[in-house]
């Protein structure tokens, strides 16, 4: 039993952290959502998602290495040795992950969106569990922000960054900046499993259509962070980097 749960730890570890990433991040939006009254503006729902990030990776980096978010764990699979045997499972713990946080804010918020009324459209509810914007933009922002945000986390989590110690707040201040900059009105996902487990929760629970709408807008926020993650992995990887021995190298003179 022991060694089964040591070997069932690393996913536990990112089905654990990506929940609490969803809870965070997803009540912060369906709070803005609900209470209308008093919103979260962009500043205070980039900073909760930022904040998010960092929970959720101090809850898991030290048994799973942190990853929760599928673009994260292909990109380390593809450019830093990660064990291409562990990739699907590390999908499927981060993604229902996020889909049992999806549950734990519908019931928090239960009340408040059962009394958002339905008009043309997706159910308003959908807004708080999902990302949405016209299919090429969305694409666009998406593959932009993932590349500067997993840029971001290989250059915080170098051996030689001076950021390393403090590197959950560091890539989630990462994240807030990008949400900042580069988000849309509606959001961006940055993490396939984010926008995925919630929206498969959304269309059970409340609109099919956040799946079968013909715009297959749910394609962006899966396909946009692994090709936009793969690039900033590659730019900071093979571009960017220094390997250990010259950066000692040049620490001594000596390069």
């Amino acid at each position: 039993m022991s060694s089964f749960r040591n070997i069932a730890a690393p996913y536990w570890a990112e089905f654990v952290g990506t929940l609490v990433l969803t809870t965070v991040g997803l009540g912060a939006t369906a709070q803005s959502l609900v209470n209308k009254d008093n919103q979260v503006d962009a500043l205070g729902n980039s900073v909760a998602w930022g904040l998010a990030v960092s929970l959720g990776i101090w809850s898991s980096e030290h048994i799973s290495g942190g990853h929760i978010n599928p673009a994260v764990t292909i990109s380390k699979a593809i450019f830093h040795g990660f064990s291409w045997a562990q990739v699907c499972s590390y999908l499927l713990a981060q993604t229902l992950g996020a889909f049992v946080g999806a549950v734990l804010v519908w019931a928090n918020f239960a009340s408040g969106l059962a009394a958002l009324k339905p008009g043309e459209g997706l159910h308003p509810a959908t807004g708080a569990f999902i990302t949405n914007n016209d299919f090429g933009q969305g694409f666009l922002s998406e593959t932009i922000g993932s590349a500067l945000f997993v840029l971001a986390i290989y250059a915080v989590s170098d051996a030689n960054s001076s950021a390393k110690n403090i590197g959950p707040l560091a890539i989630g201040l990462a994240l807030s900046a990008v949400s900042l900059g580069l988000s849309s009105p509606l959001g961006l996902a940055l993490n396939p499993a984010r926008d995925f487990g919630p929206r498969v929760f959304a269309a059970i629970a409340y609109d099919f259509n956040v799946l079968t709408d013909s715009s297959l807008y749910f394609v962006v926020p899966i396909a946009g962070p692994i090709v936009g993650g793969s690039i900033g992995a590659f730019i900071y990887e093979w571009l960017v980097k220094q390997d250990a021995e010259y950066h000692h190298q040049l620490e001594a003179g000596t390069a």
